[in-house]
């Protein structure tokens, strides 16, 4: 299980934030896994993420990654030659961590698509950085649009995540609960207290597939 910020059944580890970090993560652990001739390992990775479109303390079950204009690939720059990869993440696994939200019945839970992106500020319209040359108005427009396209939350490491664990044969699930409705901000205004409730939510829908999984 890999979220933000060991390997064993249920294990967790630590990606840190954006695409370099936990690409680099992601190549030491399926080597890993390799060497060590692991079988019948599913990845996941949790965290936060704002959200489109949505009540705060949604979670997200990933269906595919986009990038900045809604392309459900990854684009790779490999000596000089851009190849792209698919971003589609195992349906079979999302569908299994949906019926688990049901049971356990104390938040909600969609499956939908994640825009992923390389910058927290202008990457993802935020009017709140150090820079930005466009308005409120073209900031709504941009997130209209990617909710159009079917977007519902906006992270930033699940399209080299999906494309990874679809490059090793890896089934991979993205579950990020949402902080905040960017349609309404950029900044989130939830207590401290509900902010770190909405934490735990991830995890216990993860927690509550390992639970099913160890039982059979």
């Amino acid at each position: 299980m890999l979220q933000e910020g060991s390997v064993q059944e249920g294990d967790n580890l630590s990606h840190g934030m954006g695409i370099p970090s936990i690409s680099i993560m992601l190549h030491e652990l399926i080597k890993l896994l390799c060497h060590a001739k692991c079988t019948d390992v599913v990845a996941f990775r949790i965290g936060t993420s704002g959200g489109i479109g949505l009540q705060p303390g949604t979670v997200v079950v990933t269906k595919e990654s986009v990038d900045a204009c809604f392309n459900p690939c990854f684009e790779q720059n490999i000596m000089g030659t851009i190849v792209a990869y698919p971003t589609v993440l195992n349906e079979c696994l999302a569908q299994e961590l949906l019926k688990c939200s049901k049971e356990i019945n104390e938040f909600n839970t969609i499956h939908s698509t994640t825009l992923c992106t390389s910058d927290f500020y202008e990457g993802q319209a935020r009017l709140d950085g150090a820079f930005c040359n466009y308005t409120h108005e073209d900031k709504m427009n941009y997130l209209r649009c990617a909710y159009e396209a079917g977007v519902r939350n906006i992270e930033m490491e699940s399209s080299v995540f999906a494309a990874m664990c679809n490059r090793s044969g890896l089934p991979g699930a993205v579950v990020c609960v949402t902080l905040l409705d960017r349609l309404q901000g950029d900044q989130i205004s939830s207590s401290h207290e509900v902010l770190a409730e909405y934490q735990k939510r991830p995890q216990k829908l993860v927690a509550c597939y390992i639970k099913k999984k160890l039982c059979k």
